[in-house]
This record gives C-alpha cells, structure tokens and sequence, in this order.
C-alpha cells in the first residue's frame, strides 16, 4: 500500500523557535529560514529575499563546525492554503510563522524556486525560524517528493537523523555555556566539535548520539565535561 503525505499535528508543531526565539547558539540547520538574504535573482541582479536552508545536516558542513562554501536555499513567500497531500512544490508554513496571516495566507518555502548562497550571504541575514526535528522531517518528505513522486514516511528520517538532530541540540546546549564563560561562539562550536569527536570506548560520542541507549550518557558526559571546564577557567 502507498505511503501517504503527512502534516503536523497541530501548525506549532512544524516550528523549534520563531522570532525572537530563535537562539543564535544553535547551529544553522536543515529548514532554518533566514530574511533578508541577499541572493542572485534569475536575471543576474541582487535582491533580498526570505530562504528557507534545504542542505541535508550532514551536507551542511564537511568538518563538523565550518558551513559548506555553497548552500542551496529555497524562497519564502506567502502564498495561497493548499492540501499538505498536494502542493509537493512547497514546504508550507503557517501561522504562527512570521508574515504569514492566519489559515488564509500561510507562507511557504517554494522548493523550485531555489538559490545557491555563501554562508556569509546567509549570515548576513536574519534568522527568523528553526523547524522542530518532526518539521525538518515534513521537509524532507515533500523535498523528495518533489524530486522523484516517491513518497517516504516521516519516521524513515526521524530514524536516519536523530542522531543529527541530537547532535543539533547538544552543540546549542554546549554553545550556550560555554558563552557564559565568556568564549566566542565560533570557539564554543569547535570545542564542542572536538569533544564530540573523542574516543568513548571504541566509538566516537558524536557516533553514540545514533545509538538510543547511549544518548543520555553522552549528555551526562557533557555536563560532568561542561562543570569541570568551569571550574578550571575560575581557577
């Protein structure tokens, strides 16, 4: 029997933050959505636009801290309601999203209207949104739908990319300490980087991230790693 185009639960369900939420010690990932972008339109002229990142995470950086030299993001606007069974051509996102008005004007990331970007042309905008883990699924299932007509449950790349998605969390969580203690975020990320590619008994801790029963152990490790650099830099 075929699979079936998911939606969310509820439109909150799509979204991790918004706005003023948006945690800027989180790293970019798959779904972030950025205004004020400044892209190359079609007819070679600059313009700024709101994108949506459509990189898959482990393509996003190559070194684990470093975005890749170019991105692929795809525009945001606000269009017209739609079936989340239809509509393969876009990522919808309505309201709460920013600029989007209720159920009759949600916007949408338009998955064939895309760009090739820098990361300091994306960084030089805003980040207005991160997608929640079941949100950057609902991505990705309408992104290879739209490629090839083959529809992929939803808990298919929850299955394949927890471990990413963990990952996600656990460098913001890190970042964020590491910013009290008054490091620079580009030091806190490579720190956090180097810490996650250590041994632990035969594995990397960023390779136990994919394993379900070693997770909290590697979060453990972290604060326990986490107290005692504290406590070092105040010595």
């Amino acid at each position: 029997m075929p699979h079936e185009m998911e939606k969310p639960d509820t439109p909150a369900d799509l979204y991790w933050a918004l706005g003023d939420e948006v945690n800027p010690s989180r790293p970019i990932l798959t779904g972030d959505v950025f205004e004020d972008v400044a892209v190359t339109d079609f007819d070679g002229t600059s313009i700024a636009r709101t994108v949506m990142v459509l990189d898959h995470p482990c393509s996003l950086r190559s070194d684990g801290v470093n975005l890749a030299p170019r991105l692929e993001v795809a525009e945001v606007r606000r269009t017209e309601p739609c079936s989340w069974r239809g509509g393969f051509n876009r990522m919808l996102l309505p309201d709460p999203f920013p600029g989007a008005e209720g159920k009759a004007h949600p916007c949408a990331a338009f998955l064939d209207s895309r760009y090739p970007v820098s990361p300091a042309q994306l960084e030089a905008g805003t980040r207005i949104a991160c997608l929640s883990h079941s949100g950057i699924n609902l991505l990705m299932q309408r992104w290879v739908k739209h490629s090839s007509r083959v529809t992929v449950p939803t808990n298919d790349f929850q299955e394949a990319n927890y471990g990413v998605y963990e990952e996600a969390d656990v460098i913001e969580e890190w970042c964020m300490a590491r910013e009290a203690d008054d490091l620079k975020l580009s030091e806190a990320m490579a720190e956090c980087d180097s810490w996650l590619r250590e041994d632990a008994g035969g594995r990397t801790r960023r390779d136990l991230l994919k394993d379900a029963q070693r997770r909290s152990t590697v979060r453990k490790q972290m604060k326990a790693h986490l107290k005692e650099l504290r406590i070092n830099s105040t010595a």
